[in-house]
Parts: C-alpha cells; sequence; structure tokens
C-alpha cells in the first residue's frame, strides 16, 4: 500500500513538473535531453512524452531512461517510440546510480581494447574511467580475486603500460558462470590519470559519430 502512494506521489509530481531532464546512455556515454508528459494512462500504467530528438537516436540501442528527483534516480523504460512521442513504463528506483557518477564511464572500443593484468592474469576491461575500471570474465578465471581486496593491477592503454593499486569493490553474476568485477583506483600517478582521460576522450568522440550516423 505504501509503496503504491509513493507511486502515485512521483507521478503527481511528474504531471505538476511537466518537462524532464533526462539522460540516456550508450555504451556508457549519458546522452541528455529534456521530455515533457503529453498524458498518462492510469489503466495500462504508461506515461506518453513528447519527444526529444537528441535522445531519439540512442533509443535504437537502449530502452532504460534515466532521470533524477529528490535526490533520488529512476528509470523509465520505453515501450514504444517514434519521432514525436516516447511510450514508456511508470517509473521505478535504479539500482545503477548512474547518474551520480563522479567521472565519465565508457565501455572500451573492440578496436583499441584495454587489457588489465592482475597476479599474472590477464582480462579486456569491460570499461574504464579516471577512478577505475570493470572486468567481465569467467568465474574460473576470477577464483582467486577477493573483494574487498587491494591489488597491484597492470592495464595496457592505447599501446602505453600503467601501473596503479586498486581495491575490488564488489564482484557480482553478469550471467552463467560469468561475473562483473568492479575495481577502483586507491594509486594512481597524475600522468596515467591523464592518459586514461584522453583514452576517454577518444572513445567519446567515436561514440558520438556512431551516434550521428543513428540519425542518418
Amino acid at each position: 500500500m505504501e509503496k503504491t502512494k509513493s507511486l502515485w506521489k512521483l507521478i503527481g509530481e511528474l504531471k505538476k513538473q511537466k518537462k524532464l531532464e533526462v539522460a540516456v546512455f550508450y555504451e556508457e556515454v549519458p546522452i541528455k535531453g529534456v521530455i515533457e508528459i503529453s498524458e498518462v494512462d492510469d489503466s495500462l500504467e504508461q506515461i506518453i512524452w513528447k519527444a526529444d530528438r537528441k535522445i531519439l537516436p540512442v533509443l535504437k540501442e537502449t530502452r532504460h531512461i534515466y532521470f533524477k528527483l529528490n535526490e533520488e534516480i529512476f528509470i523509465l523504460t520505453v515501450i514504444a517510440y517514434d519521432s514525436k512521442e516516447i511510450a514508456t513504463s511508470f517509473p521505478v528506483l535504479a539500482l545503477d546510480k548512474k547518474l551520480n557518477r563522479a567521472y565519465v564511464r565508457v565501455k572500451t572500443s573492440e578496436s583499441h581494447p584495454v587489457r588489465v593484468e592482475i597476479e599474472g592474469i590477464d582480462f579486456f576491461a569491460e570499461d574504464i574511467s579516471e577512478a577505475g575500471v570493470g572486468i567481465i570474465s569467467e568465474e574460473t578465471k576470477i577464483k582467486n580475486l577477493e573483494e574487498g581486496r587491494e591489488y597491484s593491477i597492470k592495464l595496457n592503454v592505447k599501446n602505453e603500460e600503467i601501473t596503479v593499486k586498486g581495491i575490488i569493490v564488489y564482484r557480482k553474476k553478469a550471467g552463467k558462470s560469468v561475473e562483473r568485477i568492479g575495481i577502483k583506483f586507491t594509486h594512481i600517478k597524475m600522468k596515467d590519470r591523464d592518459k586514461i582521460a584522453r583514452c576517454i576522450m577518444e572513445r567519446q568522440r567515436e561514440i558520438a559519430r556512431k551516434i550521428s550516423m543513428f540519425k542518418s
């Protein structure tokens, strides 16, 4: 009952606000826009929004729209869309607090992968930021890597080797016999942070070019 009351209070706030600043993520890069409520269908638990052309191309690749309200982050799931309108589910609380990230994160490029070595084991990074790196791997390969432990880590970024220290902040299932591990850098030289930042900027430009191709 309380959950239902909270949902309708949230819907009421959205109706009053009408326009909503949102973000959709393409390869971990946020694309920001503004959508506006046209209609709320209580029976179907759907909201119809006036579309923002900036986010439309990305909806070909993702169905999640994020927004922040009263310090909470919510997700709208896209049901259907066209050039003028977007139909979404009612909002739900986001488990992944993407909008609160202090650093830009990008999904790594297949053509220029980032290699990661921990305890003599080689991985390819799934994504990277100036603050850390994410890896997806078979459970058997990472079975000896401990959550909460700090490791010396070698990164190969654009054919340049970087040595950092980092702590595994989480391990979680990412599929059958597969896990994702998140690593937060605890010690990194400024010059090496700059190398990662340049790599991220180049990747952002590459992603922007891909998004512009969606528009055509």
